[in-house]
């Protein structure tokens, strides 16, 4: 009958009302155990991945892994909070919690597989540097460049292996993903055609090796000592502190100065003196207090000639050679050191004055 049939689906109606109230509640308690269990995970994978990953003693690197490690920990945290909204979701009647389960059996699969592959690249990247640290220790201090970029590539290469297998967990077959991976690759190089450009340039950087770890150079008009290279930047160190990046196709499409590549660097350096001067003597007091400083090389000799007549001096100018390392500090010491000897033997270092002439108006006569 149905007037029957509508009192049996009323009935049906106020059962369904009547469990609402606790439906919901069991909703909300696996959403906040959903946002706990979420939580807790992402703190252990956070402690235990800057444990393992990282080994390495070079601050930069140090804050890249930690930059991923808490990627990957957020991405986690909330996949473990939107497999607890499925799970609510069931519990109100909206949601098959046979399509949760297996969408969330396939995600606990890829990130397993993610971060299984991720952390053996890191720990393989890990070996590399310090066997690159064992083959360059007692030769050039920048001789560990080349591992460095190995190991970088092996990192940025199990992430993508470890993308692709996390995906093919979805059931996206290898070939298709290839193909896909292959069309988007073409879209990606043509956008990013600078990025590629870094690349190459890494690569041939790392190969040929125009500057090293520990080099102090001069490249896109920027000066620094060479922290880090990267496949896609090299990263210095200015004399106060300050970071540099610089994009490897920028290095290299320049042009490269490096100031510690060869062992020796020659100094030179103009003393101007009077025309009054015994120019003899002053140049004899140059080689003197060179030559008697030991940061100076003995071959090739120290150098010092009359260089130019100036409007108001006499140039003297002295070459001499030292250790690279040495440079800056013998520069700054004989300056002063000449400077004294002058000082002592009555040579005058001239230098321009300026003469102020008043002009007075004349007086008037008187009538």
């Amino acid at each position: 009958m149905p007037e029957l049939r509508i009192l049996l689906e009323l009935r049906d109606w106020a059962l369904d009302l009547s469990q609402w109230p606790q439906k919901i509640m069991w909703a909300a308690m696996a959403v906040l155990g959903g946002l706990l269990a979420g939580l807790i995970i992402s703190r252990v994978i956070v402690s235990a991945g800057r444990k393992i990953a990282l080994g390495s003693t070079d601050p930069n690197r140090q804050s890249a892994d930690h930059v991923l490690i808490d990627t990957l920990a957020v991405i986690i945290r909330a996949l473990v909070v939107l497999a607890s909204v499925a799970f609510a979701a069931d519990i109100m009647g909206f949601y098959h919690i046979e399509d949760a389960r297996n969408l969330a059996l396939a995600t606990i699969k890829g990130v397993s597989i993610l971060i299984a592959i991720w952390a053996l690249g890191a720990w393989i990247s890990l070996r590399i540097r310090r066997f690159g640290d064992r083959v360059a220790g007692g030769a050039h201090p920048g001789g560990q460049t080349l591992f460095i970029f190995l190991a970088s590539l092996m990192r940025f290469g199990a992430l993508a292996i470890g993308l692709i297998a996390a995906l093919q967990q979805f059931g996206f077959p290898i070939a298709s993903l290839v193909a896909v991976i292959g069309a988007a690759g073409l879209a990606i190089a043509l956008a990013l055609q600078d990025t590629l450009k870094a690349v190459a340039s890494g690569v041939i950087i790392a190969v040929f090796r125009p500057y090293r770890i520990g080099d102090f150079v001069r490249v896109a008009n920027e000066e620094g000592t060479v922290v880090d290279i990267t496949p896609f930047t090299t990263v210095l160190a200015t004399v106060d502190n300050r970071e540099i990046v610089v994009t490897n196709d920028k290095a290299w499409g320049g042009v490269m100065t490096n100031f510690t590549s060869r062992g020796r660097r020659r100094l030179e350096l103009v003393f101007p003196v009077s025309y009054e001067a015994d120019l003899d003597h002053a140049i004899a007091l140059i080689r003197e207090t060179a030559e008697a400083d030991p940061r100076v090389e003995i071959e090739p000799p120290v150098w010092v000639k009359v260089a130019e007549l100036a409007d108001w001096s006499v140039d003297i100018r002295l070459r001499a050679w030292c250790r690279t390392e040495h440079y800056v500090d013998l520069r700054g010491d004989l300056i002063k050191s000449i400077k004294q000897a002058f000082d002592r033997s009555g040579i005058v270092i001239p230098y321009p004055h300026q003469v102020q002439v008043e002009k007075f108006s004349p007086v008037p006569e008187e009538t």
